[in-house]
């Protein structure tokens, strides 16, 4: 990416002086009047021209089909390798002879392989509760004519992610969590009035016969007035496949869009979850048919550091952009 941005900007280096010596030739060769009308219907046109960025139609399609192209090889190589997805572990390279036969982990079959069309920038602290978000800029330019909504689903006491947006954006902040009773100490007093907090648990399917009660994303959304998300963040320990599931049947594919702009997700592949691969993938497929594609992704290596889980990385954070979705600032003015 680096030689291509360097020789860009030979390229247009080299452009820039060509056609300053051939206004300062026709200086001296013609009236001014005449080189001033040339400047702006040849050069300029020609400049603009070479520097003009593709359409985001075209770059999405061209992104797409690099999409398309890590499923179907996902694909060929489970078929290859196992025959069948229900056969493939997890974690399959636990030696040097077994990494010489399959070379990859389940992290390897779900690639950030999308790419976003504008800026992607970290925001929260480094390390674990920071997300990487795909086009602030857009969110931090957010049309005055809607509201820009954040559910943040997992809080803890680390509020960093939420008090950055909430500096940076007119957004609105609606978290949740069964674990504290509120924003941790990063959430600055002058934010509170965009910063909403409930202690609950988030499910597919609510129950408020629990103690805190857990709610379905749809449920929250109808108690808060709400029909889209701009921005979903989630670390919920497991909860994601069950939440994201529920999501998928209130909102049904016959006609409905997903209702979510942008999910930032931390996937936990517990093993006392008894979460396999063909349940990991069959669950990543469903939220890709919806439209979603990963365009960040980092590993959490924490269970490995602590010697946790065999020290398998069970553990991944992604950004994920709805590409099926009509609302979404990312692809539409509005």
């Amino acid at each position: 990416m680096e030689v291509k941005y360097n020789r860009r900007v030979s390229q247009m280096l080299w452009l820039a002086a060509v056609a300053m010596l051939v206004l300062a030739f026709l200086r001296f060769s013609q009236p001014s009047g005449q080189v001033s009308n040339w400047a702006s219907s040849k050069v300029g046109n020609f400049v603009n021209r070479y520097n003009s960025r593709e359409s985001l139609a075209t770059f999405m399609a061209r992104s797409e089909s690099f999409w398309a192209k890590t499923v179907k090889q996902r694909h060929e190589m489970i078929a290859a390798d196992y025959g069948d997805v229900s056969q493939m572990p997890l974690f399959p390279a636990t030696d040097l002879d077994s990494y010489a036969i399959n070379p990859y982990t389940i992290w390897d079959f779900a690639p950030a392989a999308y790419n976003c069309p504008w800026d992607v920038e970290r925001i929260g602290r480094m390390g674990d509760g920071g997300k990487w978000v795909c086009g602030m800029s857009r969110y931090e330019k957010y049309p005055k004519n809607r509201e820009c909504i954040i559910y943040s689903f997992g809080v803890r006491d680390e509020s960093s992610f939420e008090q950055e947006m909430l500096s940076r954006t007119n957004c609105v902040v609606w978290a949740y969590d069964f674990s504290v009773v509120d924003f941790g100490e990063q959430l600055e007093p002058n934010n509170r009035d965009r910063a909403h907090f409930k202690q609950v648990g988030i499910a597919g399917k609510t129950d408020e016969t629990k103690t805190p009660p857990f709610y379905s994303i749809a449920d929250l959304m109808k108690m808060n007035g709400h029909t889209y998300i701009d921005i979903l963040k989630m670390d919920i320990e497991v909860a994601e496949f069950d939440a994201l599931d529920g999501l998928h049947r209130d909102f049904s594919a016959a006609g409905e869009e997903l209702p979510i702009g942008q999910l930032m997700i931390e996937i936990h592949l517990f093993p006392s979850s008894g979460l396999t691969s063909k349940i990991f993938l069959d669950w990543w497929e469903r939220l890709e048919s919806r439209g979603l594609r990963a365009t960040w992704t980092e590993p959490n290596l924490l269970a490995v550091t602590l010697s946790a889980s065999n020290k398998d990385p069970i553990m991944a954070e992604y950004t994920m952009v709805n590409v099926k979705d009509s609302k979404n600032i990312l692809f539409h003015n509005h």
